[in-house]
Order: structure tokens, then sequence, then C-alpha cells
């Protein structure tokens, strides 16, 4: 199966509209989402860290599919609006503070996603980097994170998906770049990959289907 129908979860009453496809997962991708359950069964996943929360649609997904779901967010705009849609999907756990909030299988966090990278990753097996807007890319400062062996909690390597890539030979996908310009490509990152995996520990795949916001993924999985 490389397609899945996505569900289309609520907004509070009275949410703006910010963005096309903010209610579906994956900017409205049921092929990626599709993608997400086969690497779920080929690696036997069960918790997931995802960066850039926005509106938590991906998120709400995610935790319908992982035991455990930890998800960052630095606008505490989107941070509030994703935390009222947690709510109308599972009920709270408990509230540490405002930058730490729990619900049965969701814990969102208030920072930055380098921060909350050095915090939660470890714990999961899958990640899934999507905190890319804005001025500042925390992207290669996630990957150091995740390269630390002492925050691996699971004693495994992650299966890393990367949102917003530079596919090969795909013009029709869109994809973010680095500060400096450069489009977000596999070669840039390499030797953080090297870092995490082992050289030569992890093969790297793209997606070849898209639909919705039409987005270009990067996939690393552990050799």
């Amino acid at each position: 199966m490389d397609h899945v129908a996505l569900t289309d979860y609520a907004m509070p009453p009275g949410a703006p509209r910010l963005m096309p496809y903010q209610t579906y997962p994956f900017n409205g991708d049921g092929y990626l989402a599709a993608k997400v359950l086969q690497l779920k069964a080929r690696h036997g996943l069960t918790r997931a860290f995802e960066t850039g929360t926005c509106l938590g649609s991906t998120t709400l997904w995610l935790a319908e599919t992982f035991d455990k779901v930890w998800t960052c967010e630095i606008s505490r705009d989107f941070y509030e609006l994703a935390c009222q849609r947690f709510s109308m999907a599972q009920k709270p756990e408990a509230v540490a503070d405002a930058t730490d909030r729990y619900w049965q299988n969701i814990t969102a966090r208030l920072r930055d996603s380098a921060r909350a990278a050095w915090n939660d990753a470890g714990r999961a097996d899958f990640i899934f980097l999507d905190a890319h807007w804005g001025d500042v890319c925390p992207l290669e400062a996630e990957l150091d994170a995740i390269a630390s062996p002492e925050h691996n909690e699971l004693g495994k390597k992650p299966v890393i998906m990367i949102h917003d890539w530079q596919v090969p030979g795909r013009s029709d996908l869109g994809y973010d770049h680095f500060p400096d310009g450069e489009p977000f490509n596999t070669d840039r990152i390499r030797p953080r990959l090297d870092a995490i995996y082992g050289a030569g520990g992890y093969t790297v795949n793209y997606n070849d289907k898209a639909e919705g916001a039409m987005r270009g993924v990067l996939i690393v999985e552990p050799a």
C-alpha cells in the first residue's frame, strides 16, 4: 500500500485559516503517511520525535500511529493552537509549566528544536524533522544533537525523515534552503549522517510520489 487516506483533524472554533492543508498531516500527503507506515513495519518503530509542531496535524497522526510522540515548536502562537487541538483529541495528563505539556501519549514543548533534540531525540526510533521555517534553520544543529550517543535511550539507530528536501531529478517537488542559500541536499549533511550511523551504516532514499503541498522528502534508514 503506497497511499493512505488522511484524517481531516478539527480546528478549534474560530481558528484562523493560516495555510493550505493545515488540518491534514504531512501537508496533505497521503503517500508520505503510507511511507511512514512502511518504515514502522520494517523497523519495528514505536516512538516518534517531531520538530516543527506547527498546528499539530502531523503530531495528531503520529500519536495515532506510535506509542509515544514528542514534538516541539518555537512559535508560541502555533504552539498554543496545537495544544488546543491536542486537548480536543486527548485528555491532558499534566501541565508542568508553560513550555512543557503532556497528554496521553503526546509531549509538546515550546522551545528551539535543536535544544529539544538534545532532550528527546534519543527517546525515539522515528524522527521527523520539519522545523525549518523563518530566518534560522536548525537542521544541522538538530542532526548534531541526534548524533550524541549519550542521548540514545533506546540503544538503536533511528529512522530519520526530513521534510522539504531537494529530490534529485524532481523539479516538481518543493524544497527549502540552508541559511546560506544552498538547497537542502544530501551531500551537505552527509558528515552528520556519518556521525549518527557510522560511514556506510545507513541508506538514503527519497519520496517518489507526493500530493497536497508536493514537497520533497529525505528518508534515512539504518543499514
